[in-house]
């Protein structure tokens, strides 16, 4: 008895691309972080965004800390991280649009 398996050949993840998601219709949910001229070199969200559909989710590197008597600013770019991931792990699951073809 012969058994066949499926090889997908890997191919070049796009440039800034850390993390990638392979959705149930081929495409890809790629992870990238943001940067604009107010932040560099630090970037200041974290982005997931499909590939096959017009789907993204940004996630701020920033977020506002509550205190008793004041709030301030903390830069927490390990739990902008972890939402992407999860974004892009929920909706590669679901996600049935197929690659847009390439010119």
């Amino acid at each position: 008895m012969s058994s066949t398996a499926r090889t997908i050949a890997p191919t070049a993840w796009p440039e800034g691309v850390i993390a990638r998601y392979l959705t149930v219709g081929g495409a890809h949910v790629d992870i990238t972080y943001m940067c604009n001229a107010l932040t560099p070199p630090e970037p200041y969200a974290t982005l997931a965004n499909c590939t096959g559909c017009p789907d993204s989710s940004e996630h701020s590197h920033y977020r506002m800390v509550w205190g008793l008597t004041a709030q301030r600013e903390e830069r927490v770019p390990e739990a902008a991280d972890k939402d992407a991931r999860e974004w892009a792990q929920a909706h590669a699951e679901t996600c049935r649009a197929l690659p847009r073809p390439t010119a």
